[in-house]
């Protein structure tokens, strides 16, 4: 596949440096994760915000001047909370890396318990590499509304020295429960030919736009009853976007498939518009298909097709395409934006 891939609908944030006092833990206020100055011998070098001042995106950088190894830990409001989706696509990235040579895992993904329970929370995965260093290795885990992802790469450390220093690292972080790690898809979508696109009308988008509300009251009610939101049921399936990223195929939504774009917990969804059937009075199977940009604070909705777009096609869609319509999911309040040509032939 030769289609260049978005990493983001609009232009990247540059990071922003936070201001911490050197020997006091830092917070990250809107999930509440404490950052101690120091974790397993390893000081904390920097702290960053990566999405324009709204703690969406958060790096904390640990350095060991000794062993030269970095660690880097990622605070991000995905688009999916669910460990095992950003766990595949972080662990893919390394898989694929060119720039590490001939990347080998050291063994399958780790699922591992957090402090004080017994229950597996996260999933971690070590990597021997031949170039840059001697490993390379990553911790994902949901919590709440949010992602947190430790990527760790040591020129000293080789893979199960890393992966320990990994274990060591997480039981200093406080985590809720887990995910098992993703399963291949035992039925893989075969996609079609490129989709038609659909007329569009008012009603459709702004049930297009409601859906963007109605994941929001659920991230905020469960929120609200300290509960992790419900994680979405996909499978993995055999294709990947330029031999990189994974697609993943829906279970409980026929036909529906997600994108990840780049692994900062930014997805490209394509999936029926039941909820315009549903007000319409017609059977879901006749329902349009949507194509929507789930970003760490907004859903943007592109125009709905006849059928599913293929992958290649629906990247495409977002390059080229303008959203219809804008619905915010994150902050104290709700909005929605309408494009000017979101009726428009």
């Amino acid at each position: 596949m030769a289609t260049a891939l978005p990493l983001a609908p609009s232009a990247q944030a540059q990071p922003s440096p936070i201001a911490v006092k050197t020997v006091k833990s830092w917070t990250h206020k809107p999930s509440g994760i404490a950052f101690p100055s120091k974790i397993d011998g390893f000081a904390r070098s920097a702290v960053e915000d990566l999405s324009n001042g709204a703690l969406l995106d958060t790096s904390i950088a640990y350095d060991d001047p000794i062993s030269r190894t970095h660690v880097n830990v990622y605070v991000y409001h995905a688009a999916m909370p669910a460990t095992a989706i950003w766990f595949d696509v972080a662990a893919t990235m390394i898989a694929t890396n060119d720039k590490f040579g001939r990347p080998a895992a050291l063994g399958d993904p780790v699922a591992f318990a957090l402090p004080g329970s017994s229950v597996p929370a996260g999933l971690r995965q070590s990597f021997t590499i031949t170039q840059i260093g001697r490993s390379s290795g990553v911790a994902v885990i949901a919590l709440g509304e949010w992602v947190v992802k430790l990527r760790v790469t040591s020129p000293v450390h080789d893979a199960s020295q890393l992966d320990a220093l990994l274990d060591r690292m997480i039981a200093q972080i406080g985590w809720p429960r887990a995910l098992p790690p993703l399963k291949p898809c035992p039925q893989p979508l075969v996609f079609g030919a490129p989709a038609d696109k659909v007329t569009k009308d008012r009603a459709s988008v702004i049930a297009g736009a409601i859906m963007g509300n109605i994941d929001r009251s659920v991230r905020e009610k469960a929120a609200k009853n300290r509960e992790a939101p419900g994680a979405p049921a996909y499978c993995v399936h055999p294709d990947r976007i330029q031999g990189r990223l994974p697609i993943y195929q829906g279970e409980t939504n026929e036909g529906s498939y997600a994108i990840p774009l780049g692994d900062s917990g930014t997805m490209l969804v394509i999936a029926r518009d039941t909820l315009t059937a549903l007000l319409g009075g017609k059977d879901e199977s006749s329902a349009p298909w949507t194509v929507t940009v789930r970003t760490l604070d907004q859903w943007l909705q592109y125009p709905s097709y006849a059928s599913a777009p293929p992958p290649v096609q629906a990247i495409e869609i977002v390059q080229s395409e303008k959203p219809l319509s804008t619905t915010s999911i994150y902050g104290k309040q709700s909005q929605i934006s309408l494009s000017p040509d979101a009726v428009a032939n």
